[in-house]
């Protein structure tokens, strides 16, 4: 997996620290019209107006200090600022997950727009904005039934964002994501995860764009997963209860741990397939690695595989 863009900003949501808060309506007396004022109307591509939009104003010196002014678009998708000092500015408008600068699409801050404010001066910044995006689709299992209640992630790999949703009880989905985005799709059941479309492996995952309002439908079917188990003795054949199993992934160091029940037995369901050791170790202490192995260097390495079931027995070392 590749490094992740930083976004320079993302617009906040509620008043930050510091800011003042300007109210969309106020009149020009009211909104202390000796100073700055700055007005405007929030539409999408689509012509519609955008309500409830965080603005914030951002002055370009000092700029990693907080912005001076946060207000919202109203039900009109206008809104306005008052009582700035003589300056430039930058105006982020905050949307559904992510954020774009007056006049519009552009996302970087560096590269935003400035807009000159004086006094006793009213300054207009109009802007048109993308719309979100979506993902849906319906998984089923490795069966051909409905996936139901098995958490879907949309990853951008821009911005490192994931959003997230579940099946529902026909393994329908539906995820809303910002617009020109680099998506890869995946589901977890359990400890099985699996990418769009149709594999295991992060680095074969299917990659998608989606465009200012696109509906990106992706169907998918589950692989049939892997299974570990196994049973744990003493010298004398008895079996081990209460002793913690775990095993490792190998090439990735990822882990995860059981109990041997009453009869020494212990079972890992619904794994992605990979290289794996096991390790026990007992309620009175004693570890070990199979196969009767007193490290992780020593131990035998298994494979897990898709649509198979791995059995390591052992018995305890003296």
């Amino acid at each position: 997996m590749r490094a992740p863009k930083v976004i320079v900003r993302t617009a906040i949501a509620a008043a930050v620290a510091g800011a003042a808060v300007a109210t969309v309506g106020a009149s020009p007396a009211q909104a202390g019209w000796t100073s700055g004022l700055v007005t405007g109307t929030v539409l999408n591509d689509r012509g519609a107006v955008v309500a409830g939009a965080t603005i914030s104003v951002w002055p370009t010196v000092n700029e990693d200090t907080n912005p001076v002014a946060v207000t919202r678009t109203n039900a009109a998708g206008k809104w306005r600022v008052a009582d700035l000092d003589s300056g430039r500015y930058k105006v982020e408008i905050g949307l559904a997950g992510w954020s774009e600068y007056a006049p519009g699409r552009e996302r970087d801050h560096q590269d935003a727009r400035t807009y000159a404010v004086s006094s006793r001066r009213l300054t207009v910044v109009n802007s048109v904005v993308e719309r979100a995006g979506s993902f849906a689709g319906r998984l089923t299992t490795s069966a051909g039934g409905p996936a139901a209640g098995v958490a879907v992630t949309v990853d951008d790999y821009n911005t490192a964002r994931e959003y997230k949703t579940t099946t529902g009880a026909d393994g329908s989905y539906s995820v809303k994501v910002p617009p020109r985005g680099d998506y890869v799709v995946s589901y977890r059941d359990g400890n099985f995860r699996q990418y769009a479309v149709g594999t295991t492996d992060q680095q074969q995952a299917r990659h998608y764009t989606v465009a200012s309002g696109q509906n990106v439908r992706v169907n998918d079917r589950f692989l049939q997963a892997a299974s570990l188990t196994g049973r744990l003795v003493d010298a004398a054949g008895a079996p081990v209860g209460s002793a913690t199993v775990r095993f490792i992934y190998t090439e990735t160091a990822f882990e995860l741990q059981t109990t041997t029940d009453a009869d020494g037995r212990y079972t890992f369901d619904k794994l992605n397939p990979g290289p794996i050791k096991v390790a026990f170790r007992t309620a009175d202490g004693r570890s070990q690695y199979a196969y009767q192995a007193a490290g992780y260097d020593q131990a035998t390495e298994f494979t897990l595989a898709l649509g198979t079931v791995t059995t390591v027995d052992d018995t305890l070392l003296p």
